[in-house]
């Protein structure tokens, strides 16, 4: 019996290592971003929206989907000489198709566009990556890519710490003049537009010196060793051309202008960008970003996007705002918040609720934190899986369940910080993070004004009793106030799931 179990040992391990990661050699070019110009048209707008000129970058935040995704376009359809576009998943839906369609005709207008997707999502559509990356004026690249001819379970075993870590990165930039940055992924449920699920959810629209920040970032990421380009990674185009590729998008493009959302980003855009209606706040703005060798755990500590905040709030006077789709406190994690509130700093959270999370694990680990949180003197908010149906407004929200995907926080009702950045393990420690600090008090104060307003009605109030017993409440859409003292969300067996998940040893991954 020995000897057999030997002999299964030995061929096991020469087969691991048979499949063990292998060095691969490639080339591609180091490109950087292009001086902002002010003949262009985006350069034009800038100066007409107010630039000072001073070291302020005028700001807009976009809380509405569909406004999200029709700046995108916008900017898309305004370039002249470039489109940097960095995201952490772009789907294969009709947002999609309308993004990537918006980037083929800017590259058929001769402008430079440069795509870095990390890799999670992509191998369903290899062969319109492959298309799109043939045109002349197009280059995409993969972040730390999942290599087509090895199995994800062979990847996962003997090249776990590299692919566990993931560019969450979501920023796109034009002509080195307008940029978005945010929490919004390339997807339907980011825009309003799925009928199951969308997401609440932030970014800034900035214009000025803070473009330049994300430029040289983008550049970091695009010129790291972790981002290889497309064609190394899915192969040549075969079957599918680049004219097919235009052809598909054209035609899955006109089916989204004849929909009801395609009617609503047009509305959106006549309110929102034409006739002078857009305006900017210009205010003091910075960028911090993890660096791209966070991919490969090489970072110390000092240098994460995480220690590079943690500064705003050991300084912190009285009041810290956070709202975090995904919020996983380990017990350093409370401890923290707790002594935060120990001296005299107010600290609230909003998060999601156990319908309204479609992380099952995440909200699990959460929730066994909710009683240490508020004991320690934490106020905490989750929002309601409704929220949507009671705003009763846009194409789909009246029947959408509603998800945060927002990731902002407030510091003492004068710095703002918008990105892609969730208080949990993963984008401490392990995936890439990016967000832009905003020093305004007017604004601080107007946006944390706003969401107070929402929270009595869109989410819960969770309290502890004197009994330790963990209370809901929540107001009615007549205004009267509704009390649970038990969970008010999720079915039976979600509660079962959620109770077997939060006992995995799995937390530091989250």
């Amino acid at each position: 019996m020995k000897t057999w179990t030997t002999a299964i040992w030995v061929c096991c391990t020469l087969v691991l290592v048979a499949c063990a990661p292998k060095t691969r050699t490639y080339e591609k070019t180091v490109t950087a971003s292009l001086p902002a110009s002010s003949s262009t048209a985006l350069g034009q707008a800038a100066n007409r929206l107010g630039d000072p000129k001073d070291g302020r970058s005028g700001v807009k935040l976009i809380s509405d989907g569909e406004e999200a995704l029709v700046s995108r376009l916008l900017m898309a359809a305004a370039a002249e000489r470039t489109i940097d576009a960095q995201y952490y998943l772009l789907h294969n839906d009709p947002t999609g198709h309308l993004f990537a369609a918006s980037l083929l005709r800017a590259a058929d207008r001769g402008v430079r566009v440069r795509l870095l997707l990390d890799d999670m999502d992509t191998s369903s559509y290899d062969a319109m990556t492959a298309a799109l990356d043939d045109h002349e004026n197009i280059e995409i690249r993969l972040f730390n890519p999942f290599w087509r001819n090895q199995s994800l379970l062979i990847a996962g075993l003997t090249d776990f710490k590299r692919i566990n870590r993931r560019m969450h990165n979501k920023s796109m930039t034009a002509d080195n003049m307008f940029t978005i940055v945010g929490g919004r992924n390339i997807g339907a449920e980011y825009f309003l537009a799925r009928e199951e699920m969308n997401y609440a959810d932030l970014d800034v629209l900035a214009v000025g010196p803070v473009v330049n920040e994300v430029s040289r970032s983008f550049d970091a990421y695009w010129n790291s060793e972790f981002a290889v380009p497309a064609r190394v990674v899915v192969g040549e185009p075969e079957t599918f051309s680049l004219s097919d590729a235009r052809d598909r998008l054209d035609d899955l493009v006109e089916e989204a202008k004849l929909t009801q959302y395609g009617e609503a980003l047009r509305k959106s855009a006549e309110e929102n960008f034409a006739h002078g209606a857009l305006s900017l706040d210009w205010v003091p703005a910075k960028l911090y970003a993890d660096p791209p060798s966070k991919a490969a755990g090489l970072e110390n500590s000092d240098q994460i996007l995480a220690s590079q905040l943690l500064p705003y709030f050991e300084n912190a006077d009285s009041e810290v705002n956070i709202v975090s789709a995904y919020f996983v406190p380990r017990n350093n994690g409370v401890k923290w918040m707790a002594e935060l509130e120990s001296r005299g700093v107010d600290v609230k959270i909003v998060t999601n609720s156990l319908a309204s999370n479609d992380v099952a694990p995440v909200y699990a680990h959460y929730a066994k934190k909710r009683r240490a949180l508020l004991r320690g003197g934490v106020e905490l908010y989750e929002l309601r899986p409704d929220a949507y149906q009671v705003q009763r407004r846009g194409i789909n929200w009246a029947q959408s369940r509603s998800g945060l995907h927002s990731k902002a926080f407030a510091v003492d009702d004068r710095y703002l910080f918008v990105g892609s950045f969730n208080w949990d393990p993963r984008s401490v420690n392990i995936n890439t993070e990016m967000g832009i600090l905003i020093d305004s008090p007017r604004l601080t104060i107007q946006t944390m004004g706003a969401l107070d307003e929402a929270l009595p009605a869109y989410t819960y109030h969770v309290t502890l009793e004197r009994a330790g017993q963990l209370k809901w409440r929540t107001r009615g859409e007549d205004g009267t106030v509704l009390e649970y003292d038990t969970e008010p969300t999720g079915s039976a067996w979600d509660h079962i799931v959620a109770g077997f998940l939060s006992i995995l040893p799995i937390g530091s991954q989250l």
